[in-house]
């Protein structure tokens, strides 16, 4: 711990925003310029343990913040998501929840709106059983009633335009319609992913009545 009256600021030569501080002459620490004024942190200032210590508390939570916007900022995540990468990055748990905390009420994360979106996209881009949706959001540390909401609203018709696009992009590797053997293996597929028997015997009809009509 230190204590001690402000004796010289210095601005960083790299780190715009960033200042050292000096206490009796020696360098004591560096802030952020947010915590700097926040504290007022001048020349001539006096800082006692207990001041200090709580100037590094906050200066180690502005840090965390600034991490979490940074990385937020690259795509949406989860809350499960966020708290992860803090931990990874040193950060004290109670810092990383407090921090997860502040950018859910800033609505820089929110669970409900990702997981909307996840399931939007998946069906639009990358075709997905209801089943490998639920697995995908769970593993990104959804809530569970979340992720049933979400995929609720996925339709049977919205299952079936995806199997059938699964099942349309490995039918082009092949020459011509499937054959038995290679129905079993499309059809085994939709069957590893998670799409429903209702489905997969729907698809299978279709692949059986195009064959017939190309024969």
């Amino acid at each position: 711990m230190k204590s001690g009256m402000i004796t010289a600021v210095h601005r960083d030569n790299k780190q715009k925003q960033r200042y050292h501080i000096d206490l009796d002459g020696d360098y004591a620490f560096s802030v952020h310029e947010d915590i700097l004024v926040k504290y007022n942190l001048f020349k001539g200032t006096e800082v006692d343990e207990p001041f200090y210590h709580e100037v590094l508390v906050a200066e180690e939570k502005h840090r965390a913040y600034l991490n979490a916007l940074r990385y937020l900022g690259i795509r949406p995540r989860t809350k499960s998501q966020l708290h992860a990468y803090l931990l990874e990055k040193g950060f004290l748990p109670s810092v990383a929840e407090e921090v997860c905390n502040r950018c859910l009420e800033q609505g820089y994360i929110d669970d409900e709106a990702f997981a909307r979106q996840w399931v939007d996209e998946r069906l639009r881009l990358k075709p997905r059983s209801p089943y490998m949706l639920r697995m995908e959001l769970q593993q990104r540390g959804i809530d569970r009633s979340i992720v049933e909401d979400a995929v609720r609203g996925v339709s049977r018709e919205d299952e079936l335009l995806a199997a059938r696009a699964l099942i349309e992009k490995k039918a082009r590797r092949l020459e011509g319609p499937p054959n038995p053997d290679e129905e079993r293996k499309l059809l085994s597929m939709l069957m590893r992913k998670g799409f429903s028997h209702a489905v997969i015997q729907q698809v299978r009809g279709e692949l059986r009545q195009r064959n017939e009509g190309q024969a």
